[in-house]
Formats: C-alpha cells, structure tokens, sequence
C-alpha cells in the first residue's frame, strides 16, 4: 500500500459467537468456592454455550445448581440425560428428560418425561409443551369462572329475595353442578389446541408467553372477571320471568311492601 492509501480493515462480523469449555479437573477447583463460583458464571454468562467435558455426575449436578442460585430472575432449568451418570443433574433441575437407549433406564426412571430420541425434544418443548401449558391456563381460569357464575346468580337472587334463604335451584341440581360442569373443562383439558402443530413449528416465537408468564396476567384475570358480571347479569335476568311465573320471586314488592300507599296496602299481589 502507498503512504496515501489507507490499508483495508478486515471484515467483522457485527455479532460475535464466544463459547467455553473446561474440564471436570478444573471444575473440581471452582465448584464449593463461592468467590470463584461468582467469577466462573459470570464468564459463562458472557457465553452463547459452554461445554463441560470429563466430568462427574456430582459435577454435573452442581452446574446445575449454580444456575438456579445465580441466575435472576430464578429460571426454570432442565436436564436431559441417557445414562446413569445423568441420574443427579435429572433430579436437580426442575424439569428432567430421560433417553431410553443403550445406557440402560436409570435416567428414564429418574426423569420427569422420557423420550426416544433426542430429536424428539424440539416437539416435547415446543408443541407439547406450548398447548399443555395453554391448556392448564384455561382450566384454571375456567374453573373459576363456572364457580363465580353459580356464585354471583345466587347472590343476585339473594337480594331479589331479601336474602330470605330461598334457593335457587334444587337440592340435587346444586349438589351435581361441579361434577357436570368438570365435564366439558376435563375434556378442554385434555384436547384442546389452540394452535396447529405445523404452525408452532414454524412459527417458534409463539412458544413466549408461556415462559413470560402472559397467559394469566392481572389483564386476563380481569377480563374473565367482566365476563362473569355480564354473563351472570344476562342469565338472571333472561330467566327471571321464567323464574317468576314458576312462583320463585315474591310479588311483595308490588303490593304490600311497594310503599306507594300507607292506608291502603293492598293484598300483596300488586293489587
């Protein structure tokens, strides 16, 4: 190059990869010593993967323990393992997966899930994983709601009734209604999906919320709850007339109890 040229800078790449590997030799030096368990992870926090060769199963379930200690917020771990050197990190982590293979059924004993192969993970997390925790999150929210909907029609027709004790539905009908409306919410539970498996596989970001935490906020809890107030008021008053005719509300309101004339009360049938 000339005096008068700059020199060409090599090409940087805008994202750089770092990863770590270290031994179980120099594991056995780090792991049990606070200050240089503090050091260790924040170097491997810098990293996009780090590699632990050559080590123990007691080795293997401390690294797992220095991530739930140091991690914050505290993170949900887990631990996927085919032999019976796996048996300590499965039962550490929060969740453990199990390879039945050729190393034998110690860590499929030991395991949360077990699956045949590794490749089998990507659908146990990622679809699996994405309907079963949409659908815990319905039944929970469902089973409250059909709770606080019995519950706020018998308080609306309480006070219809002057909280005369008076029910609203037979002996038999209120005894049987959490075991028929488990029902239809069991099913829910157990067949629902909300999103084609084809479609969480190529769209993987749909997987977020459940890790985030977004699919019982304080914003949905509220929503179920408007839900219950205009459904309970639509069903009660919907079926009031019905309710009437059947001699179930009392009529005292219009006669003896309307206030509307003191010397004469009428009968009591707003007459």
């Amino acid at each position: 190059h000339t005096r008068d040229s700059p020199a060409e800078e090599p090409e940087t790449s805008h994202f750089t990869t770092r990863g770590l590997v270290i031994e179980g030799g120099a594991l056995s030096h780090i792991l049990g010593e606070d200050l240089l368990e503090e050091i260790f992870f924040a170097i491997s926090n810098t990293c996009d993967a780090v590699i632990a060769c050559r080590v123990s199963p007691k080795q293997k379930a401390l690294l797992v323990r220095l991530v739930r200690n140091y991690v914050e917020p505290t993170p949900v771990t887990l631990a996927i393992g085919d032999g019976a050197n796996d048996v300590g990190m499965i039962q550490e982590a929060h969740i453990g997966i199990g390879i039945s293979g050729l190393e034998g059924q110690q860590a499929v004993n030991s395991s949360d899930f077990s699956i045949a192969q590794f490749r089998f993970l990507e659908n146990l997390l990622f679809v699996h994983g994405k309907w079963n925790i949409s659908r815990m999150s319905t039944v929970v929210l469902f089973s409250f709601y059909k709770n606080a909907i019995y519950s706020t029609l018998l308080m609306i027709y309480g006070y219809e009734n002057l909280y005369s004790g008076t029910p609203l539905v037979n002996q038999w009908v209120g005894s049987m209604f959490n075991f028929i409306t488990a029902f239809p919410i069991l099913f829910l539970g157990c067949f629902d999906r909300d999103l084609e498996k084809h479609h969480i596989r190529r769209e993987p970001q749909v997987y977020a919320p459940g890790p985030k935490n977004e699919l019982i906020t304080t914003r949905i809890c509220l929503r179920w709850f408007f839900l219950v107030l205009i459904h309970s008021m639509m069903i009660f008053f919907l079926a009031r007339p019905c309710i009437i005719l059947a001699g179930g509300m009392t009529s005292a309101f219009k006669g003896l109890m309307s206030g509307t004339d003191r010397d004469s009360p009428g009968d009591g049938e707003g007459s």
